[in-house]
């Protein structure tokens, strides 16, 4: 039986968190236990099987960037009476991107972006292993004698807040991903919950609670069996923890500036300096 990526979320989460057993999951999801037993472990995954495809949407990536920057540009002008209505977002979209779709389109999405649709809960306060934040941010490094700029990848555990940071020369998907996987192997097990703001790197469109997950990270994330959870528009306090972190991996572990052969080197002392910073919250 070929499964798709959401119900071996639920085989992954119905074993491994609430320990049912083999032929409860199965009554309980209308499958095989033969299916169950496949895939439960994590030994396999249903995502080999073949290669996802979808159809562009007219709301792309570009098309909700160009519609947050006129609310932001308005924000900053603090001028009510000579703000972007919607239409006005529009006819820009039209002239300046090239937009096909409807006014009403933008009409919907700006009214979600301004809030008027329920927004995602994300709680301030966690319990242990409830939750993880995440975020990259960019330093400065001589590389071979070369000013370079690296990207760091940032995590925190909400409730202990122990760090984990890692170096990478790009922010890519791979990237992404790779440092997930270090950082639930340096913090010894997967929280119930990541949080991340919308970044290109995980979300195909949208934002918050309307977020739609890119594929390679809704397998990563069904793999792992973790929520992935991410950030309301203009509400960098969600995941205020880990954009601290950034700011004092810079100042902490950077400075002075670093001069290494390799980024292996630079990584070796980025993880000295969260294991220092370990001894000192324990």
């Amino acid at each position: 039986m070929i499964i798709d990526v959401d119900i071996y979320q639920q085989i992954r989460e119905m074993t491994t968190k609430q320990h049912m057993s083999q032929r409860a999951v199965a009554k309980a999801l209308g499958i095989s236990r033969n299916t169950v037993k496949k895939y439960c472990d994590g030994s396999n995954v249903p995502w080999e099987r073949k290669e996802y495809t979808r159809e562009a949407k007219i709301l792309t990536d570009d098309v909700i960037d160009f519609i947050l920057k006129c609310l932001e540009e308005d924000k900053v002008d603090g001028l009510t009476k000579q703000s972007h209505t919607t239409r006005r977002i529009y006819h820009r979209l039209v002239d300046e991107k090239g937009f096909t779709g409807g006014e009403s389109t933008i009409r919907l999405a700006v009214k979600e972006i301004k809030g008027s649709i329920p927004k995602s809960f994300i709680p301030l306060d966690f319990d242990p292993g409830e939750a993880m934040q995440i975020d990259w941010g960019e330093a400065t490094i001589y590389l071979k004698g070369v000013k370079t700029k690296v990207n760091l990848f940032c995590a925190r555990l909400c409730f202990s807040c122990s760090i984990f940071v890692m170096a990478f020369m790009h922010q890519n998907e791979d990237s992404f991903l790779e440092g997930q996987k270090k950082a639930l192997e340096y913090f010894g097990g997967v929280p119930h919950k990541v949080i991340f703001d919308n970044a290109k790197v995980a979300v195909k469109e949208g934002f918050g609670k309307y977020a739609v997950i890119q594929n390679a990270y809704k397998a990563f994330s069904a793999h792992y069996s973790f929520d992935a959870l991410f950030c309301n528009v203009a509400s960098g306090n969600e995941k205020g923890l880990v954009e601290n972190l950034v700011g004092f991996s810079r100042r902490n572990f950077l400075v002075p500036i670093p001069h290494i052969d390799t980024l292996a080197d630079l990584n070796v002392n980025l993880l000295k300096g969260c294991n220092d910073y370990k001894e000192q919250l324990f």
